[in-house]
């Protein structure tokens, strides 16, 4: 079953979602504090039998906030409501899990003309109301720490989400009674509470403040209230009137999972569904879509006409990392010339290309493609620390379509430093049980801003220039490269055997030389400056504006 990622304008607001399969549609909504992304094994098995849609939650994932500072379960339906109408859906049955099952029963009582069925798996039911403090306790604030240990206790939190409910209840009385989900499983919701941030508590409140079976007097559709042995909400099961549609669900996913779609047939959405609209720019805002590379999904950013008649700026960003990190770049240039960013595959919200390969010509090669798919013919490139390698090697492959390339900070060793830093430079960041690999990753971030290199931490290794080790700025950084960990470790090897000098001799367009000295390598281009005496070399603040002002000198058009 092929699952496509795609954004869609909404008024003044951005939803991401995930399709699947054709037939009759059926929106699909996740579970608190996750995003579409949980609900993937189940699209497989209904995109078999419908147009499954599942929608990353206003606030989660990859979809903007609603502009209400609380918002409630109907907000969210009727926020449903308005991104169904943009995609062209007229009528929908709903799925939902958790969180998602109260607004896929919301939207079927607040917008029954255009709902076919609900289907609720784990309907939020308490014997009791939470106090505000129970609430507070249950759903404690992110707070970034200097040590990294926000991100430890993150991982255990949402693994004893699973074995305790609530997860704080830490006694016999709180086990649950299910199973632990695998190490893949847990590092995506660690990441999902990391992408909504301290702001998670928005919209995973909402259902505990929700009318519950309140509800039920305003269904006038088919609204199935389902659970399974093992969820938190099969205990409260007894408390759904007698008079309701209600279903046990067996515990197993699979036989679950086509319990629920036969359950979904009985009552299928009119009419079909039409292709999925390109996303439309928003004032003020970059444009977020998906270009597929090689059967891979490749995220890209821009602002402007990027395949219009003025050349525009292709930003390469750092591997490991994403893209996102320079949206403040981006929209500054974006300010005067047409930008485009992308994250390069097995990074950020890209796909790997089949074998994930972490290696310059793959990363140049998909450039490459994206930029034909976008039809640009004519560019600048701007490549930092180890996107420099691609913007040398893009200006090498396309010749006198690249007008001028701008590095920041090259991640370009000499070969005394290379042998220094050896093959293993950077740690292993694999999920493993005991949530070391967060701290690995963290700490390897934040020693490299310490020491050169990083593993060396003593007083004569001290990195010039100040550091930047602030909690929320690494906790942001830390975030993007570990959505893909097992792309970290070869994206350091790629990037530590480029052969930048040889490279650098073959490119005949203007070179912009670059580095803030807060950059983390900053102090690697006093010898790319000495290797190409004939670039121009602009000394820059750490700031978006300061970057954009040298490529706008250096590059006019």
């Amino acid at each position: 079953m092929k699952i496509t990622k795609h954004f869609v304008s909404v008024g003044s607001r951005r939803v991401h979602y995930l399709r699947a399969g054709s037939g009759p549609a059926l929106a699909l909504l996740h579970s608190s504090p996750c995003s579409a992304k949980v609900l993937r094994p189940i699209m497989e098995v209904f995109g078999e039998r419908f147009t499954a849609l599942a929608f990353d939650t206003p606030g989660f994932g990859m979809s903007d906030k609603l502009a209400v500072a609380a918002p409630s379960v109907e907000d969210f339906a009727d926020a449903l409501a308005e991104t169904l109408a943009a995609l062209g859906v007229d009528h929908v049955a709903t799925y939902g899990r958790h969180t998602g099952a109260s607004i896929a029963v919301e939207f079927a009582a607040r917008h029954q003309e255009r709902c076919a069925m609900a289907l609720a798996d784990g309907f939020a039911v308490f014997a009791r109301a939470y106090s505000d403090a129970e609430l507070d306790a249950y759903l404690e604030p992110i707070i970034p720490t200097w040590d990294g240990a926000h991100l430890l206790h993150l991982w255990f939190r949402y693994r004893d989400q699973h074995a305790f409910w609530p997860w704080n209840n830490q006694t016999a009385a709180g086990r649950s009674d299910t199973d632990i989900p695998d190490l893949d499983f847990l590092q995506r919701g660690v990441i999902e509470l990391l992408e909504a941030g301290d702001d998670y508590r928005i919209g995973y409140a909402a259902p505990f403040r929700h009318r519950a079976l309140g509800v039920i007097p305003d269904l006038r559709v088919p609204v199935c209230f389902g659970t399974r042995p093992g969820d938190s909400m099969h205990k409260t099961r007894s408390l759904v009137p007698s008079t309701a549609w209600s279903e046990v669900l067996p515990r197993e996913f699979a036989a679950a999972t086509l319990a629920e779609r036969a359950l979904l047939e009985r009552y299928p959405a009119r009419g079909s569904v039409p292709l999925a609209p390109r996303c439309t720019a928003l004032p003020g805002r970059i444009t977020t879509d998906f270009i597929e590379v090689d059967g891979a999904q490749v995220l890209v950013r821009s602002v402007g006409e990027v395949g219009g008649a003025t050349a525009p700026l292709l930003v390469v960003h750092h591997a490991p990392g994403s893209s996102m990190l320079y949206d403040s770049l981006v929209a500054e240039i974006g300010k005067s010339r047409p930008v485009l960013a992308f994250d390069l595959p097995g990074h950020g919200e890209s796909d790997p290309l089949p074998g994930n390969p972490q290696a310059i010509a793959a990363w140049v090669a998909t450039a490459t493609k994206v930029l034909a798919h976008l039809a640009i013919r004519q560019l600048h490139v701007y490549g930092h620390n180890g996107g420099a390698a691609v913007a040398v090697e893009l200006a090498r492959s396309l010749g006198d379509r690249v007008r001028g390339i701008a590095l920041d900070a090259p991640f370009f060793l000499q070969d005394a430093e290379r042998a220094r830093c050896g093959t293993d430079y950077a740690p292993a960041v694999e999920p493993s049980w005991e949530g070391a690999h967060w701290i690995r990753a963290w700490h390897h971030v934040r020693d490299s801003e310490l020491w050169w290199p990083w593993f060396e931490r003593s007083h004569r290794n001290v990195r010039p220039g100040p550091s930047k080790i602030d909690p929320a700025h690494l906790t942001l950084r830390v975030r993007e490269l570990m959505k893909q960990p097992s792309s970290y470790q070869p994206a350091w090897r790629a990037n530590l055997g480029y052969a930048w000098r040889e490279a650098l001799a073959a490119v005949n367009c203007p070179l912009l030389l670059m580095a803030a000295p807060e950059d983390t390598f900053a102090h690697l281009l006093t010898a790319v400056r000495g290797g190409m005496p004939d670039a121009a070399c602009i000394a820059i603040e750490d700031s978006a504006q300061s970057r954009a002002q040298a490529i706008r000198t250096s590059f006019s058009n």
